[in-house]
């Protein structure tokens, strides 16, 4: 029953990186975001195959693995979803404040205008 968790555990982190991947492709994830979600992914492979990182295996108890699994699953593609959300806030509030300096250089330059207009007027 060791190796199907070992085995389940290195899909679920090539799947991550996949995952991960497609979504920075698709810039639904930030690049410091997904950086992190790689080195996670990158994580769980090694502590799949590598002898001193896979001790853990043998704690789990047989009947508990699915759950296990489900669980673990469950929670880091929840988790990775809620970061994707999060990066995608980041970039729009990013866009939001580029456009709001816009507007307030283009505020300054009608102000600067009006105020040329008005010496103008007054000559």
């Amino acid at each position: 029953m060791s190796d199907v968790l070992q085995l389940a555990v290195a899909w679920i982190g090539i799947m991550l990186l996949v995952i991960d991947f497609m979504s920075f492709v698709y810039q639904k994830v930030t690049e410091g975001i997904g950086i992190l979600w790689l080195f996670l992914g990158v994580l769980l492979i090694l502590c799949a195959f590598v002898p001193g990182l896979n001790a853990w295996i043998y704690v789990v108890p047989k009947e508990a693995v699915s759950a296990f699994l489900l669980a673990g699953a469950a929670f880091l593609f929840s988790a990775f979803y809620i970061s994707s959300l999060v990066s995608q806030l980041l970039r729009k509030n990013q866009e939001l404040a580029m456009h709001v300096s816009l507007l307030n250089q283009e505020n300054e330059s009608i102000l600067n205008e009006l105020n040329d207009r008005k010496d103008m007027q007054n000559l």
